[in-house]
């Protein structure tokens, strides 16, 4: 097996084991993370985005729970860069793991999209996938999973991730910021205007996606 396969293959062992072996659950519990950062914000953000790395790396659907949680914890600016860079981050790692292991698994897997995927990389290159990332029509996991069977190169995948998920991470980071700030159960504490606010990001976001994305489209084909 050639040394990066070998590497690879290991990293991912490694990172199961320790998730079990250390009761990987925990670090899922927003809880552990106020009471940490409390004691030590540095070390929080260590943890957390350690945790959001390995979770997209290992292909889990937590991008959205954990850019909430990071919302929560440290703020809007704060969560979303450090969920921006987790999930980028992750997501090459998740990359490399189709590319140089999995390859076959993924296609007989995903069958349906790989075509899709690959006629979308060839006409629109770059583009395609940071119109992917702005309107999630395949889950973040799995299209970091699929993008392994194509030629993109990887500097070039990290900066269209990176670019194509601001919006998303900014919105759920904003949406934890808002929870976070909630100190009661009544209306008037919940539906407070930045909540609501917050709310209609995320049900319209979708919609505002699309139409940003062909405003775009339609300028980079002029």
């Amino acid at each position: 097996m050639p040394v990066k396969k070998l590497a690879l293959a290991l990293f991912i062992v490694v990172i199961i084991a320790l998730y079990f072996a250390g009761g990987g659950e925990k670090y899922l519990n927003i809880h552990m993370y106020q009471d940490l950062f409390e004691a030590s914000p540095v070390s929080t953000a260590a943890v957390f985005f350690l945790v959001f790395m390995v979770g997209t790396s290992c292909s889990l659907p937590v991008t959205g729970i954990l850019a909430i949680t990071g919302g929560i914890v440290f703020g809007t600016l704060t969560g979303c860069v450090l969920s921006l860079l987790a999930s980028t981050l992750g997501g090459t790692v998740a990359l490399y793991s189709t590319r140089y292991l999995f390859h076959d698994l993924v296609r007989r897997r995903f069958a349906p999209q790989v075509d899709m995927v690959n006629k979308g990389i060839e006409n629109e290159g770059a583009f395609f996938l940071f119109g992917l990332r702005m309107i999630p029509v395949i889950p973040f996991w799995s299209l970091n999973l699929l993008m392994g069977l194509t030629s993109m190169r990887v500097p070039v995948f990290m900066l269209a991730t990176l670019f194509g998920m601001v919006p998303v991470m900014l919105i759920l980071s904003y949406t934890g910021n808002e929870l976070g700030e909630i100190e009661g159960f009544s209306l008037a504490a919940v539906l407070t205007p930045g909540l609501v606010l917050a709310l209609c990001l995320l049900a319209t976001f979708p919609l505002l996606a699309r139409v940003l994305v062909k405003l775009l489209r339609k300028r980079r084909s002029q």
